[in-house]
């Protein structure tokens, strides 16, 4: 019962160390973070009509070794334009799942630019702003698979939580995301997204982290 109290009181006197020095021994490889999303979405598929529209999601992290990092989206958004003929404001819903493995440049720092690629399913749902579907050949899928890249940069405010910046491009595998193009080359859209996550450890994680640390102390 002693040790296991004295354990307690090491962990805890290491996540104090950790809140109010984070800077300074970051330990990331091992972290699973789980955070929500804001976004905005431009339609690129006819850019000078294209319109931002919001969006939002569940985000998941995790460092799987140094500088290699999982990240997966399950959000939200809408992409929209404006048609130059009716000068209708038309929108898809577009429901999405996406999985992603980025470099992480500085992996153990306070901030952690990284580049990273992906791909992802994804469900979409054109209208115009009457509310009627353009539905323009009902035997399209609404299924798609998206191909995407991007930059982002990860700022930690402490060991568990951060805020990520990141931009996105998405190629559409389909040319249909505004039930109009039929036959012309694929849709894409771009994403920029703004990521609060908090982060999970294990005991593994503390150990490294009260190595991390005693090998900064130990050089002072």
């Amino acid at each position: 019962m002693k040790r296991l109290t004295s354990s307690y009181i090491v962990i805890l006197c290491v996540a104090v160390v950790a809140l109010s020095d984070s800077s300074s021994a970051q330990m990331r490889s091992g972290k699973l973070g789980v955070g929500v999303e804001g976004s905005l979405y431009l339609f690129n598929d006819n850019i000078s009509d294209g319109l931002m529209k919001p969006g939002g999601g569940i985000t998941l992290s995790y460092s799987a070794m140094e500088h290699l990092g999982l990240r997966t989206m399950f959000g939200v958004g809408q992409l929209g334009w404006t048609n130059k003929t009716t000068l209708r404001t038309n929108t898809t819903t577009i429901l999405s799942g996406n999985f992603y493995v980025s470099y992480d440049m500085i992996p153990h720092g306070t901030l952690n630019p990284f580049v990273f690629v992906g791909a992802g399913v994804t469900y979409f749902d054109p209208a115009s702003d009457a509310g009627s579907y353009l539905v323009a050949n009902n035997t399209i899928s609404k299924m798609d698979i998206n191909y995407l890249g991007g930059v982002g940069v990860d700022y930690f405010l402490s060991e568990f939580v951060s805020l990520t910046l990141s931009g996105e491009f998405a190629l559409a595998n389909t040319s249909a995301l505004d039930m109009a193009s039929h036959g012309k080359s694929n849709n894409t859209y771009s994403r920029v997204n703004l990521d609060f996550r908090y982060y999970f450890f294990d005991q593994d994680y503390v150990t490294k982290l009260i190595k991390a640390l005693q090998a900064r102390y130990k050089g002072r």
